[in-house]
């Protein structure tokens, strides 16, 4: 696997729209960060080829839901770790947002290859377990929204949703191999009612899923804006 490289504000980026089912909409546009390069993916084959890309994804699933559910507890818990959180983002301060992540979650702190901001959000890149994919997650306002802007109480409640989620990929492999199953198929009905059998949440307004691709729309009390939490393979 190439090393992580730093992308300028000039550099490259993803693409980026509006919508909630548009999955290359929700792609994030990363202004400032570390991006961990991958392979490209392979052409789709046979069924029995496509096992190893759902263990792939489960892996993934897992391992990052791991890393980052002491993260989302933290934010959850802890008002002023939440707010420093987002100020480091409004003003893209990656070096201390890699610091406080790795406080918050030392397993994030080792695993992570990469983070990256775009302003109005964060994406954390890990590896997926026995391959040379890599994945992001995060959460961010959908680009095109506002600029420079991320509450620190609308992330907290995003958080706090996903604490249970988060906690039920990390410790059911069964539960996150029929995830990524249904997101290979692009069921988008069946990756709602697993998502949603562990985001009881009201705020979860949306849910969309396609191979290697989950988002989350969260709408918190109070915000006028659309708090996404987005999980995909780098170079989709």
């Amino acid at each position: 696997m190439n090393g992580a490289r730093k992308v300028r504000e000039d550099g490259p980026r993803h693409g980026i729209a509006e919508g909630p089912n548009d999955r290359a909409a929700s792609r994030p546009l990363l202004l400032r960060g570390d991006i961990c390069c991958t392979g490209n993916r392979g052409a789709p084959g046979r069924r029995a080829d496509r096992r190893p890309s759902i263990r792939s994804v489960a892996g993934a699933l897992r391992l990052s839901a791991r890393a980052m559910l002491p993260f989302y507890r933290e934010v959850a818990a802890n008002r002023r770790f939440a707010e420093r959180w987002s100020r480091d983002i409004v003003a893209l301060r990656l070096d201390d947002m890699k610091r406080r992540l790795a406080q918050a979650s030392p397993l994030a702190g080792r695993l992570e290859q990469g983070i990256g901001t775009n302003g109005i959000g964060y994406f954390v890149d890990y590896p997926s377990p026995g391959t040379t994919d890599a994945y992001a997650t995060g959460i961010t306002i959908p680009p095109g929204t506002v600029q420079f802007y991320f509450a620190p109480g609308a992330h907290r409640a995003v958080a706090a949703a996903l604490l249970p989620f988060c906690g039920a990929l990390a410790s059911d492999r069964g539960y996150a191999y029929a995830l990524a199953s249904a997101m290979e198929r692009a069921d988008r009905g069946a990756v709602s009612a697993l998502v949603r059998r562990r985001v009881k949440a009201g705020e979860l307004r949306a849910v969309d899923g396609a191979p290697g691709y989950l988002a989350l729309d969260f709408k918190p009390p109070g915000s006028r804006y659309v708090y996404r939490n987005l999980f995909f393979r780098e170079g989709l």
